[in-house]
């Protein structure tokens, strides 16, 4: 990710601890040390969409970074991904994670909660989210104004430029030249270092038009009513094992977020695919329960 001008979004690196203020419960767990801060909270506290906030701000000055998983409950690899992501250590910025954003839907393992309603398609650009969750969370997103926000999700088929097969192995992004191009280089690392087998490499392309289908995605949202850098990560939910598809994500994330909120010696070698991060990233997914759905 290229260099990103101090704007409003940035000066929340040092107020971030209060960013939740008034949408989450009392109820919050926190810890602190003399590089990280910590906290967690609850949306929905009591009710079925009930989930948790969670976010690290670091001591130096950064952008802010929101990586949602778990809009869609059967797509296990992107909630187990974020929720490996929210206990990153990150030397700069603010990172929020919401792993389990649709959280009865994760616990059914079903694209859907009980409802029936698609969760990622409630978020219509420039109005309103039509659903208590949709608005519980992009009343987050909003008080938070991330500069960079990362949705991940999983597909069954494979993205050949067109959503009727699938649209896996694809990082969609906003609209612009430089969105664009971190898009690319972060598949191109991954493609180069961490996908052993052909034909799934991962590709990129941008968000549908406002006027096209599918439309009310989170990240449209984003992009278009706080000017936020907007990726969505889909890999194939079908074929490679879970532990993969979970490497996959996080890898993505990191290329995608590692010259704004990490040191460069964590950075990721091209040659190698190594970082400071993945001996972290192996343990997270061996104790990842295996997909049963």
């Amino acid at each position: 990710m290229g260099s990103l001008q101090t704007s409003r979004r940035t000066l929340l690196t040092a107020a971030a601890s209060c960013a939740l203020a008034g949408v989450a419960s009392a109820n919050s767990s926190a810890e602190s040390s003399s590089d990280l801060s910590r906290d967690s909270r609850q949306i929905l506290e009591g009710t079925d969409h009930e989930t948790t906030v969670y976010q690290t701000v670091a001591n130096a000055d950064g952008p802010t970074v929101l990586v949602v998983g778990g809009i869609h409950g059967n797509e296990v690899a992107g909630y187990e991904a974020a929720s490996a992501i929210a206990e990153w250590e990150i030397d700069a910025g603010t990172l929020v994670t919401i792993p389990h954003a649709n959280a009865e839907a994760v616990e059914q393992r079903t694209r859907t909660d009980d409802d029936g309603v698609d969760l990622n398609r409630q978020f219509p650009e420039g109005e309103e989210p039509t659903t208590d969750l949709a608005r519980a969370l992009w009343t987050v997103v909003d008080r938070y104004d991330p500069d960079v926000v990362i949705d991940l999700h999983e597909s069954i088929g494979i993205y050949a430029g067109g959503p009727v097969d699938g649209v896996g192995q694809a990082i969609f992004h906003s609209d612009s030249t430089e969105t664009a191009t971190d898009a690319e280089q972060a598949a191109d690392t991954v493609n180069r270092n961490h996908v052993d087998e052909p034909g799934l490499e991962f590709t990129t392309d941008t968000f549908s038009k406002p006027e096209n289908d599918p439309s009310g995605l989170l990240v449209h949202k984003a992009a278009r009513d706080l000017n936020a850098q907007s990726f969505l990560i889909e890999t194939l939910s079908r074929g490679p094992d879970l532990e993969t598809r979970i490497h996959w994500h996080t890898r993505l994330v990191t290329t995608l977020i590692e010259e704004e909120l990490f040191e460069p010696e964590t950075a990721t070698d091209d040659s190698t695919g190594d970082t400071s991060a993945d001996s972290d990233d192996e343990r997270v997914i061996e104790e990842c329960p295996e997909d049963t759905s």
